[in-house]
């Protein structure tokens, strides 16, 4: 006979806190697995994003997990109690000892839990303590209804899912999210304004899904070299909200508010877009944040003086997954995974190539200071890299 551990809950969005739990009632229980039980529809708790995502955000949480598992119980269709999954679960482990993990603050109306008498036939009750919360006379009253509950010395973890929405609002990654959480948060929009509507008026049906695919991309590149994934997000969605203009409402913008340093600049409509598409992003969108605006400033040309971050933002516009194959392509997004800067090296030297050979130009002096810049913070390991063939 097993020992089966179930945390239910919204998990909107899971976090470290919920992990946190099931670890320890599994340790200090003896249990032998722990199900995460996201409900779809919860009878007393409004949700804040849809149950697939919810769902999702809990496969993916548990993925290096061991012993806890996800239950998809609480996704059946008219499933809103906790009877209703106790009963799913039982079937699914007949035989098996059922052990339902509340906190202490739910522990007052165990007794008036819709089929309460039927949870405590099928279950016994493990609760963790709540600070300010007083258990000893709940738990009584618990046990007089008939349940049979086990306290557990468990610790609470600091964290909450009402902060990490709060925070994702700001498009700020608040802790206690993993990574390939915070991800998939950032590329499906979860706890923000919906931006999409007003982009996707602002350009062709072509132009939006590269911009999705620059978001993925940028998301990617976060993740991997440590940058803040929502701000990622948020600077590849605006990155190209200019682009839909002609080459004389952008010149004349760029003039007027004095967004680029030479006349010469005026007459180029595929550099002029990064600068007025960061006007545009403060003044339409009200963005103030100086990394977003420097990224969608800078995801053209570069500049002297680049982060990493906004180096995250220019390779994202050139690898993205719908690019039609060019020299260098694969090259770029093989640095991408292991140094920004050589992958922003190599970008920039392959434009340059490519404008001399067929136009018989030369770059904008933005990106040829940009070229000089970056080559020059290379490591020995990264020279290395940007003569390597590509494995």
């Amino acid at each position: 006979m097993q020992r089966i551990g179930i945390l239910g809950g919204s998990f909107d969005p899971i976090h470290e806190g919920h992990l946190e739990l099931a670890r320890h009632a599994k340790a200090m229980a003896g249990l032998d697995l722990v199900y995460m039980l996201p409900m779809a529809d919860p009878a007393h708790r409004e949700t804040h994003s849809h149950a697939r995502h919810r769902l999702q955000m809990c496969r993916l949480a548990l993925e290096e997990e061991e012993g806890i598992l996800l239950s998809e119980a609480g996704m059946q269709e008219k499933v809103r109690y906790t009877v209703e999954t106790l009963k799913i679960i039982q079937k699914q482990h007949p035989g098996d000892a059922l052990y339902f993990i509340i906190g202490a603050d739910k522990l007052p109306s165990l007794p008036y839990w819709q089929g309460a008498q039927e949870i405590f036939a099928l279950c016994e009750i493990l609760c963790f303590p709540r600070k300010g919360i007083f258990t000893g006379e709940a738990i009584q009253r618990a046990e007089q209804a008939g349940a049979r509950v086990h306290l557990l010395g468990v610790k609470e973890a600091p964290f909450s899912s009402t902060l990490i929405r709060s925070r994702t609002a700001r498009y700020e990654d608040a802790p206690g999210i993993k990574k390939n959480v915070l991800c998939y948060m950032a590329e499906n929009g979860l706890y923000r304004e919906d931006l999409l509507p007003r982009i996707r008026e602002m350009m062709s049906a072509h132009r939006f899904r590269h911009t999705l695919g620059v978001q993925k991309a940028a998301i990617h590149l976060a993740a991997v070299h440590h940058l803040p994934v929502q701000k990622a997000a948020l600077a590849a969605l605006l990155h190209d909200i200019a682009k839909g203009m002609d080459q004389p409402e952008l010149a004349q913008l760029a003039e007027h508010y004095h967004l680029v340093d030479t006349e010469k600049t005026l007459m180029i409509g595929a550099v002029l877009h990064g600068p007025v598409g960061a006007w545009l992003a403060q003044k339409q969108f009200g963005i103030q944040d100086e990394d977003v605006l420097n990224a969608i400033r800078s995801h053209t040309t570069g500049r002297v003086g680049m982060t990493p971050f906004e180096m995250a933002v220019f390779v994202a516009d050139a690898i993205e997954e719908g690019r039609e194959d060019y020299p260098g392509l694969q090259k770029i997004r093989w640095l991408a995974e292991k140094s920004l800067p050589c992958a922003v090296l190599c970008s920039i030297e392959g434009t340059r190539k490519y404008i001399e050979s067929h136009d018989g130009r030369e770059l904008d002096a933005s990106s040829l200071a940009t070229e000089e810049y970056i080559r020059s913070l290379l490591s020995k390991q990264e020279k290395q890299w940007m003569c390597a063939s590509i494995p």
